[in-house]
């Protein structure tokens, strides 16, 4: 079974690309705090590479920022490949399925898009019914089906 779950913070802003076929790819670096030793010193902390596609990749973009804490559901995997020069080179990294924001509340300083004309409220709303005329309706118990 290949599954991780971490819990760690956004070393630097997310920066989101495109593939040529316009799917949304993020790559961060997760720090991880190890704690302390015996002795009360801070342990080293991790360094997790975190590959995120799509929709969370964008909202991971737009909401989170260095610093922000995250939990990350994911498999861990490992590409290999030449450089130019021949050498082997080596990466390993989780793929993450799942992406939880953990702050109370977003560290996007980054406005939110304007409420569409449809949504916003009228100041001082009109009678919707008001078109249908003065005609009043009765209707009694009979008229109604319970």
């Amino acid at each position: 079974m290949n599954k991780s779950f971490l819990i760690g913070r956004l070393t630097k802003d997310v920066e989101l690309r495109y593939t040529t076929s316009n799917k949304a790819c993020a790559e961060v670096d997760i720090a991880i705090n190890n704690g302390k030793d015996s002795e009360g010193n801070d342990r080293p902390a991790d360094y997790i590479r975190v590959v995120v596609w799509e929709k969370q990749a964008e909202n991971l973009a737009k909401y989170q920022k260095k610093g922000s804490q995250i939990a990350v559901e994911g498999s861990i995997k490992n590409q290999s490949w030449e450089d130019e020069q021949g050498n082997k080179k080596y990466k390993t990294y989780v793929l993450a399925q799942r992406v939880q924001f953990l702050d109370s509340q977003p560290k996007s300083e980054k406005p939110l898009p304007e409420e569409p004309e449809y949504m916003k409220k009228e100041e001082n709303p009109s009678d919707p019914f008001a078109a249908f005329g003065e005609q009043q309706v009765e209707i009694t118990d009979n008229d109604l089906p319970f």
